[in-house]
């Protein structure tokens, strides 16, 4: 009997602990590059300003339209994390500035975290339409918060149209 209430105690009193030793740890992003079907090294490793990435002679060779978001999460070894209690949630929200207006384009709860015997676990979503304007990504989970900023632009290309003369029925001038 005092090895089964002494099991109870040690199992309750570990519970609290797994939220409380949750930390993120990193936020990775890769382009999905649409004509090899391959990701691009992590963006924010790079530490660099990206254009026109959905273009074909953009900064990374080919287009890229979509972002692979992946989160590091650190935790106590080979335990289990809740998927409903609040504490043990990592909160995510992805806002992209276009012009001056802020627009929240993703918000979501990850829960039940599996810690493995190296204390890590992943969590990973796609963002579509997200690469022409900067992005802001916020992981808050236990007592630990990291926002992490990607810096994206599509410049115009300019029209062709635009810089091609005019027909106006008038014949052209000759060239000198």
């Amino acid at each position: 009997m005092n090895r089964t209430i002494l099991a109870a105690a040690f199992s309750v009193a570990a519970l609290p602990a797994l939220a409380q030793d949750v930390a993120i740890t990193g936020v990775k992003a890769q382009a999905f590059l649409e004509r090899s079907g391959k990701l691009s090294d992590d963006l924010v490793a790079a530490k660099k300003p990206f254009k026109n990435l959905v273009r074909p002679d953009g900064d990374l060779g080919e287009p890229a339209n979509a972002l692979l978001i992946t989160l590091a999460f650190s935790g106590p070894k080979n335990t289990e994390g809740s998927k409903k209690v609040a504490r043990d949630l990592a909160q995510v929200t992805v806002k992209q500035t276009s012009g001056d207006a802020p627009k929240t384009l993703l918000y979501r709860a990850f829960g039940g975290f599996s810690f493995g015997p190296d204390g890590q676990a992943y969590r990973a979503f796609m963002l579509d339409d997200a690469t022409c304007a900067p992005l802001e990504i916020e992981v808050k989970v236990g007592r630990t918060q990291k926002t992490q900023a990607l810096d994206l632009a599509c410049e115009t290309p300019v029209a062709a149209a635009a810089t091609a003369p005019t027909n106006t029925g008038k014949p052209a001038a000759p060239r000198r």
